[in-house]
């Protein structure tokens, strides 16, 4: 398999994670406005408010590859991105499973009593972890990645961003549903003022965030026709980094909202909604650039 096939299949995976993750993600935004959050010990509190952190870095993560292949491979394929893509799976995997785990434990505690949320917990955990390949033998590893980008067709680099825009767009799908579907809710209704403003706020850069992941596929086939052309290829681009750039925006805002609506303190959810947003610009920009410094520097020696 050529090295722009690999990529292929690797953009691939990180969409099948994504439709995976983002099912959990969308609970654990949803789970505070519930009607019957309000029942739930402090310990439980705690758990859900730790996992809203937790599944920003599983997000965040999953989406890294598709902000760090038009940033630094500038859409090529590359040895390094597919090394790139399997560093964030095996990283990626142990948080979701940790997730997971922690969500059915509240799950179980609730239907059946703690010794049953743990055993589920429990279960789950290995589970995963196991299916997901955590504990298998690997294979030996090829040679050191090239980071050089390889020669990449056009009709390819095409494939690849709209298959990029295809992992991004059910993370921002699962954030909108969920601000929609709170605002017809009891418990957002009784939120402060501020608190709605917020989210508010929040549900203007996913829509807009959520339009530009539909733009270049509607582009590419309302104006060019279905053909391609570098033109598009470059506009599609520049869609898919605004989009990330709106979504971790509407993210780190309505983190905010779900932190204060668990806490009940501004003083732990300002600081929680500033280390999500954080993670996420780090991951979708800030290492980019700087492995784009790193790459200049080595080749001035």
């Amino acid at each position: 398999m050529s090295v722009a096939e690999e990529t292929k299949v690797a953009l691939d995976e990180s969409r099948t994670l994504m439709l995976g993750s983002q099912i959990l993600f969308g609970f654990q935004l949803q789970a505070a406005f519930q009607n019957a959050f309000d029942t739930l010990t402090a310990l439980e509190r705690a758990i859900e408010l730790a996992l809203v952190p937790l599944m920003v870095c599983v997000i965040g993560l999953l989406i890294a590859p598709s902000a760090r292949h038009r940033i630094v491979e500038r859409g090529y394929a590359s040895c390094a991105l597919n090394g790139f893509i399997t560093s964030v799976t095996r990283f990626v995997i142990p948080l979701f499973a940790l997730a997971l785990a922690l969500d059915l434990f509240i799950a179980g505690t609730r239907i059946a009593g703690m010794i049953v949320g743990a055993v589920a917990a429990g279960t789950a955990l290995v589970l995963t972890l196991s299916v997901c390949g955590s504990f298998a033998t690997r294979l030996p590893k090829r040679s050191s990645p090239m980071t050089k980008p390889q020669p990449t067709s056009l009709d390819q680099r095409i494939q690849y961003v709209l298959t990029e825009a295809r992992v991004i767009l059910p993370g921002a799908q699962a954030i909108l549903g969920f601000q929609l579907v709170i605002v017809l809710t009891q418990a957002f209704a009784e939120l402060p003022e501020r608190e709605r403003l917020v989210h508010g706020i929040a549900i203007a850069f996913v829509a807009i965030s959520t339009a530009l992941l539909m733009a270049p596929a509607a582009r590419h086939r309302l104006i060019h026709h279905g053909r391609n052309s570098e033109a598009f290829c470059q506009s599609a681009s520049r869609y898919l980094l605004l989009a990330t750039l709106m979504l971790a925006l509407g993210i780190a805002f309505d983190v905010e909202v779900v932190a204060m609506k668990i806490a009940g303190h501004a003083l732990v959810a300002v600081p929680v909604a500033i280390l999500c947003g954080a993670i996420l610009l780090a991951l979708w920009y800030l290492w980019p650039l700087a492995d784009i410094k790193w790459r200049l520097s080595r080749q001035t020696r």
